[in-house]
């Protein structure tokens, strides 16, 4: 299988990420990705566990090329846990990561 880079964008920071598997659940990879670090060992990008004193969630989101929306990619439908492919995410593409704020 060739690379499978996509680019995320978190608030004014663009990066290029090398998934290893597509196919790899969201929930994964976003766990994954709020633990990497670049080679100086600073994480890449600063996503607390909190936000003001609310926890806080975070989520893949990207244009739907049909409609031109933004949409989420939820990392389960139902009891389904989705991945990067299920959402027919192609390399190259940019992913914009959503923080939500978990209502309590």
């Amino acid at each position: 299988m060739d690379d499978f880079f996509v680019f995320l964008r978190y608030k004014n920071k663009t990066i290029k990420f090398k998934v290893t598997d597509p196919n790899t659940e969201l929930e994964t990879l976003m766990s994954n990705l709020r633990k990497a670090a670049d080679n100086t060992g600073t994480r890449i990008f600063d996503m607390p566990e909190m936000v003001d004193y609310v926890p806080t969630e975070y989520f893949f989101g990207k244009k739907d090329e049909a409609t031109g929306r933004d949409i989420i990619l939820q990392p389960r439908v139902g009891r389904s846990r989705k991945s990067l492919l299920d959402y027919n995410v192609k390399p190259g593409e940019t992913l914009e990561i959503i923080s939500d704020p978990i209502a309590g």
